[in-house]
Order: structure tokens, then C-alpha cells, then sequence
């Protein structure tokens, strides 16, 4: 009785504040790349990503999940030669008020108990693994952009997605390496 009269409570919240939200605008920070055992690694955050109506979603049980897609091109063409993704995804368990982040490349749930901390991690990536060295050629240029989307929450007790990137300002961060040759990543 108490769970469904809580999520009841929660999707009416969350729809209500929905029509009030107030908009956030994204950006990679503390972004960087380097070989490491031959694969090319970046580190990065997102800065300038919560607001109030985000918040309450993260700490109302619901599973949130953020994608980090990576592509990489060869200067000059805008199509891409490789591309993949990473995902995150945090929940707030609310009966025993803790967070627990997900995160593809990690083997192990984390597990939070401070909101804030929870925040940081869910939106840090620690050395992705973009791609091994034999991949780029020498004497060509490369670049790769790392973009971040949230993805939809679905509310059953009112049957609704909520599109959390409206939050963002409809607006995925990216980061946009700066182009790059073999012997670059190697020195």
C-alpha cells in the first residue's frame, strides 16, 4: 500500500514539476586523452547538468539512464570510421537510501550513499576505452567527439515517458577532440 501510494505520489510530483522545469546547459570539463597499454583513453565530465527537476527524478526511484557515445573520423569526412557507446545508469533505492551507478565499462555496481557523490560519478567517465592503437594509420588525421544523452524515464502509474533531455535544453554535451596523427598519441 505505502509503494504504490509512494510512486503514485512520486509521478504526480515529477509530472507537476515537469511543466515548471527550468532548463540546464551541459558541457564536458576536465576532458583529456592519452594512450594507455596502447588504447586510446579519455577522461571527461559533465559539468552544468542537474537542476531541481532532474534531482528529483534521481532520488525517486526511478532508473536513469545516460549514454556516452564515441565516434571517430578521419579529418575531413563526417562520416565515421568506428563508433560505439557506454552507458550509465544510477537508482536510488528509496527503502534503504542508497544510490547504485552502473556503468558498462566497470565490472561492479558502486554503491553511494552522500546524493552529491552519486551525482559526480554518474556523469564522470574515467579512461573509456575509445580505441586500440593498430586502428589509425600513419599519415592520417584523426578526431573524436564523445556526446551524452539521458534517456527517457518511463512512469507506469501514469503510462508517460519523461524525456529527461528536455532538462538539457534538448541539447546533447559533445566533445570534440582536436585532430590528431598515430605519432601524436605515441609521444
Amino acid at each position: 500500500m505505502f509503494g504504490t501510494l509512494s510512486k503514485q505520489i512520486t509521478s504526480l510530483v515529477i509530472a507537476a514539476s515537469s511543466l515548471f522545469s527550468s532548463h540546464v546547459t551541459p558541457l564536458f570539463d576536465n576532458c583529456s586523452y592519452h594512450l594507455l597499454n596502447d588504447v586510446l583513453v579519455f577522461s571527461g565530465s559533465i559539468i552544468s547538468c542537474y537542476n531541481k527537476d532532474i534531482e528529483q527524478i534521481m532520488q525517486s526511484g526511478q532508473q536513469i539512464l545516460l549514454e556516452f557515445t564515441y565516434r571517430i573520423h578521419e579529418q575531413g569526412n563526417e562520416t565515421p570510421l568506428h563508433m560505439n557507446s557506454e552507458s550509465h545508469i544510477i537508482k536510488y533505492d528509496v527503502v534503504d537510501k542508497f544510490y547504485t551507478i552502473d556503468k558498462t565499462e566497470e565490472v561492479e555496481s558502486e554503491i553511494f550513499l552522500d546524493f552529491d557523490e552519486a551525482k559526480q560519478n554518474f556523469v564522470l567517465l574515467e579512461e573509456l576505452q575509445i580505441q586500440h592503437i593498430d586502428f589509425f594509420e600513419e599519415g592520417r588525421e584523426y578526431y573524436f567527439i564523445v556526446t551524452a544523452t539521458l534517456h527517457p524515464v518511463y512512469l507506469e502509474e501514469m503510462e508517460k515517458n519523461i524525456v529527461l533531455m528536455k532538462y538539457w535544453s534538448n541539447k546533447s554535451p559533445t566533445y570534440r577532440s582536436p585532430a590528431f596523427k598515430l605519432q601524436d598519441l605515441e609521444s
